[in-house]
């Protein structure tokens, strides 16, 4: 299995993946795309506010499918990515592994919450718990995806330095 996830192959297509829902995202109707909370390193309640006005009843529906169905799909790729990567680069560190992995749980928990609020029939119904809450999702998902990303440069700086003595 391992073989398989970190050949050159999957690791394409994980990155082909992920460009695809990249630009499904970019082309969500109804300007979604520039008005997702998911974008932004933390929200506060005027932010949310001015997604919830600017999408209006429609679009706010819309997020909400594509939060559900795009956005669930996207955490599980770039978590396949870092961990192929991280094998491939021969990371054999449990609780390396486990921060893409996190990143990803986080992720999902963030949209099943921004879905909850853009289901209100008002802002006003929105309590500002959830709103402190999504935000805080957010905020671990960047960071962990950030620590990630971070944990594959040093890799690859330290297996360079290893061949080279």
């Amino acid at each position: 299995m391992e073989k398989k996830i970190t050949s050159n192959k999957s690791i394409f297509l994980l990155l082909i993946s992920l460009f695809i829902c990249s630009v499904c995202f970019q082309n969500l109707p109804n300007n979604i795309y520039p008005n997702m909370l998911d974008l932004s390193f933390g929200f506060s309640g005027p932010d949310v506010l001015k997604t919830f006005e600017t999408l209006g009843e429609t679009g706010r529906t819309q997020y909400v499918y594509s939060s559900l169905i795009l956005d669930t799909a996207f955490p599980v790729l770039y978590v396949l990515l870092f961990i192929s990567i991280l094998l491939k680069l021969n990371e054999r560190r449990i609780f390396i592994l486990c921060i893409p992995i996190l990143a990803g749980i986080f992720d999902l928990g963030e949209n099943i919450s921004i879905s909850l609020m853009m289901s209100s029939n008002s802002f006003s119904e929105i309590p500002e718990s959830q709103i402190f809450i999504s935000s805080l999702l957010n905020q671990c998902k960047w960071s962990l995806c950030l620590c990630s990303v971070i944990f594959i440069f040093f890799k690859l700086i330290s297996n360079s330095l290893k061949k080279e003595v």
